[in-house]
């Protein structure tokens, strides 16, 4: 736990719930943050705590937890309080409802039983179906969604990603590599991104680790970590389905659901994209690198299929 995390934690549930800290448990690290375990004195008596340093990061989870929870029910967290760092409270606070389970990536679902492990497979994509079914006008990220069509909202992140990938300094073949596949795909944009049909809400982060499960039953409780919400591309954040390949998520959607004839392609670029963005944030370690090599010829592999 961090240096006087547990202090500040009771002292944020106190001001702005009114209860005391009964008990605090770590329940595990990510990229922006630790999430930890709150039993406390009053309703809700127990809450999801989360404790970051990105200030910013935080206030975007509270925006998109609330937007989305304002327009469907996919079984995300409620907000109870967030707490941006001051003198009195020197660390970012979210406290919210607490969903009982573990991270999807935590079962082992090959000894979970088909019944369970389809079961929750279903239940996964249903709710992302839902989702999809909230749709706007424009596009863009939802607090200015104002783009006509989704490659005029796209094309300059994606050049953006393909700039930073130019800029690197002393870039040997791994890097080269991607930044090669990554100016191929910029080039094809206005072929596969010229019909991309009613913009649509994301979650931003719809992956195995972000989904809560029953450890009993496996049974989906909920997703979590909704990052950067736009309305897009109906097909944007499938690219998360393709992790974990062998629970087959992203082949079920596409079986529940009708897709683009580029659907597989935009996937596979969307992927590399994103995971440059998240380098930029993040840094671009060799091991980044190396996993964004490994994204890339998966990509050329599409762009070949589609002779582009």
């Amino acid at each position: 736990m961090e240096i006087n995390s547990e202090v500040y934690i009771s002292k944020s549930i106190k001001k702005y719930i009114g209860a005391d800290l009964i008990s605090c448990k770590l329940l595990g690290k990510g990229a922006n943050g630790s999430v930890y375990r709150a039993d406390i004195s009053a309703e809700p008596y127990v809450l999801a705590i989360k404790v970051t340093n990105y200030s910013e990061m935080l206030a975007n989870e509270v925006f998109a937890l609330n937007y989305i929870n304002g327009r469907v029910d996919i079984l995300l967290p409620k907000v109870f309080f967030s707490h941006i760092a001051n003198d009195d409270i020197p660390i970012n606070v979210l406290g919210m409802t607490y969903l009982y389970g573990v991270g999807g990536n935590k079962i082992n679902w090959l000894f979970a039983g088909k019944k369970k492990r389809e079961a929750f497979k279903r239940q996964v994509i249903d709710n992302l179906i839902k989702l999809r079914d909230v749709t706007n006008e424009k596009f863009g990220y939802v607090d200015n969604a104002c783009f006509e069509s989704w490659i005029d909202f796209y094309r300059p992140f994606a050049k953006a990603r393909l700039d930073y990938m130019s800029s690197l300094q002393n870039k040997g073949n791994v890097a080269l590599c991607v930044e090669e596949t990554l100016t191929r795909a910029y080039g094809i944009l206005d072929r596969v991104l010229n019909d991309c049909g009613k913009p649509t809400l994301t979650h931003g982060d719809y992956w195995l680790p972000n989904f809560v499960v029953d450890k009993k039953t496996k049974e989906f409780v909920g997703c979590v970590d909704p990052f950067n919400i736009m309305y897009a591309d109906a097909e944007y954040e499938l690219f998360a389905l393709m992790q974990f390949g062998y629970l087959r998520l992203y082949e079920l959607y596409k079986k529940s659901v009708p897709t683009s004839k580029y659907c597989d392609l935009k996937s596979r670029m969307y992927a590399l994209f994103s995971e440059v963005y998240w380098c930029e944030i993040l840094g671009n370690s060799i091991d980044a690198l190396k996993y964004m090599k490994g994204m890339a010829k998966v990509l050329k592999i599409e762009l070949d299929k589609a002779g582009m």
